[in-house]
């Protein structure tokens, strides 16, 4: 277990290189995602991510704003018709097909008729395959193709999602011209040595990780935020305020999003006290030293941030909800590494910019227009692979006018 902050730097940083991706939880992840940039190694890992990164760059990130909004617009109508109704709701699995659906139309765009609803399913079967052999390891014994129904069902699922996925492919190659989504650009990427772009089976890779890890983290986030400022009225208040007094006449661009600094506050402070990635392992290939202890090869080292996040080496009173410790005049430094919800080095979130313009985006729709209350039991976190409302997020809503705003105006 790695508990100190110089420690972490080494292993996440600047020796990365010799502590791999080995454990039962990557297992699981290359069960979906195949030998894509989460669960790929050295010189092919490296090569993959130069070619995935501009994909991933702000400007473009900037172009993805538009459909954010109109996305998220939709299921503002979802919870316009439960607040109408009365009745409590789950607000998991919206959020998730919420986030699936932005991902999906990132990387397909819109003109996949069809697909988000598609990819929803069978990403929803796998996760819960996956979740199933992280809470039953001896699962693990067993011959996945043994026609069990709970194997046939998510072979089923593995199928229609790869055969999906193999058709959008040979449609874009056979029709070249030029698409605005992520997809394009990773089938017009090529490496500089070898002006060779990605296969088939490397982008299915890459499409199934950009869906599996763009999603679910990110819904989860969310739910976290909701939780944690229905909580808290007075951070809500002041949220609420800032995006009333700041909200544009023509609609949120993101030029318009470093003005509602509080709620990037809100944000920060809930992937502080809620990592949706909670914990990071390796697995040293070299022998190594850390803090005066030998490593060697094949040991295993966990990197838990949620230890971090919650020290009071580090924060003062860690366990409260307080955004203000990422004002500016209190933030902490970039280094030593003590907040890094993203991971850190090389291997830390190549979708973390897509991530936060998506919280915020769906941060300030949210709060626009609705007030969330708890419902039901105690929300308890869910340390799998990441960290999870047990058993869901049931809230309350309620409508903050009479009338839903328009909320282009």
């Amino acid at each position: 277990m790695v508990g100190a902050p110089q420690l972490a730097q080494q292993v996440l940083v600047d020796r990365y290189s010799r502590y791999q991706k080995k454990s039962r939880a990557y297992n699981v992840l290359r069960i979906l995602m195949g030998n894509g940039l989460v669960t790929s190694e050295g010189e092919f890992w490296r090569s993959q991510r130069k070619l995935l990164q501009p994909a991933f760059h702000r400007r473009r990130l900037e172009a993805l704003c538009a459909m954010m909004v109109d996305r998220t617009t939709a299921v503002l109508k979802r919870l316009g018709a439960a607040a109408a109704a009365g009745q409590p709701l789950e607000l998991v699995p919206l959020l998730s097909q919420l986030t699936l659906d932005i991902i999906t139309r990132a990387m397909f765009s819109s003109d996949v008729q069809g697909a988000a609803a598609g990819v929803s399913h069978h990403i929803g079967v796998l996760n819960e395959y996956a979740l199933r052999l992280l809470r039953q390891p001896w699962r693990f014994l067993l011959p996945h193709r043994i026609p069990t129904p709970f194997n046939s069902r998510q072979y089923r699922s593995f199928t229609a999602l790869n055969a999906m996925v193999a058709d959008i492919l040979r449609e874009r190659r056979r029709q070249p011209e030029a698409h605005d989504d992520l997809l394009s650009m990773l089938l017009s990427a090529c490496a500089d040595e070898t002006g060779r772009g990605m296969s088939d089976a490397q982008l299915r890779d890459e499409v199934m990780t950009i869906f599996v890890a763009g999603h679910e983290t990110t819904a989860n986030s969310m739910a976290w935020l909701l939780h944690a400022v229905a909580g808290h009225p007075e951070v809500e208040q002041r949220m609420v305020a800032e995006i009333d007094a700041l909200w544009p006449e023509g609609g949120l661009t993101p030029a318009h999003l470093p003005a509602f600094r509080y709620t990037q506050q809100v944000i920060e402070e809930v992937l502080r006290l809620y990592p949706t990635i909670w914990s990071v392992g390796r697995n040293c290939t070299e022998t190594d030293d850390l803090g005066g202890y030998e490593i060697p090869v094949g040991m295993n080292l966990v990197v838990p941030i949620f230890h971090f996040h919650w020290s009071e080496r580090f924060w003062s009173q860690p366990q409260q909800f307080d955004p203000d410790r990422f004002a500016p005049d209190r933030r902490p430094p970039p280094e030593p590494l003590i907040y890094f919800p993203f991971g850190a080095g090389p291997r830390s979130c190549i979708g973390n910019h897509f991530a936060l313009q998506e919280l915020m985006l769906m941060t300030l729709l949210f709060h626009r227009h609705f007030q969330f209350r708890p419902a039901g039991a105690a929300v308890i976190p869910d340390p799998l692979i990441t960290l999870r409302p047990r058993g869901g997020l049931t809230m309350h809503v309620r409508p903050r006018t009479g009338l839903l705003k328009a909320t282009h105006a």
